[in-house]
């Protein structure tokens, strides 16, 4: 029973680091051109931007050490197979969110 419930948190990590990659994949630096949501644009300035990004990495960061806590005292191999997937896949995803941070501060 711990078993599954230990796997069915895990489970909601995992989905809250793909809400997180949802909320910033429209967030791009090509958008920026343009000021208001209206014409397509975000509505942010480079810096906003940029701090918004920082905190979705620092969001998948926590969801992936968060994770991390349920392999402290187990040894069972379905449970850590899920720890080592979910940080894997936010430790994925981050980079790619650093990618655009990366771009952002070449074009300043």
């Amino acid at each position: 029973m711990e078993r599954a419930r230990v796997l069915r948190i895990l489970h909601r990590l995992r989905s809250l680091a793909h809400v997180i990659d949802m909320h910033q994949l429209t967030k791009v630096p090509e958008r920026l051109e343009s000021s208001s949501p209206e014409d397509g644009g975000l509505g942010m300035t480079r810096a906003e931007l940029t701090r918004y990004l920082d905190y979705c990495t620092e969001m998948l960061s926590l969801v992936g050490k968060s994770a991390a806590l349920f392999a402290e005292d187990t040894t069972d191999g379905d449970v850590l197979d899920a720890v080592e997937g979910i940080e894997t896949l936010t430790s994925d995803m981050a980079r790619k969110v650093w990618q655009k941070i990366a771009i952002i501060q070449q074009e300043s």
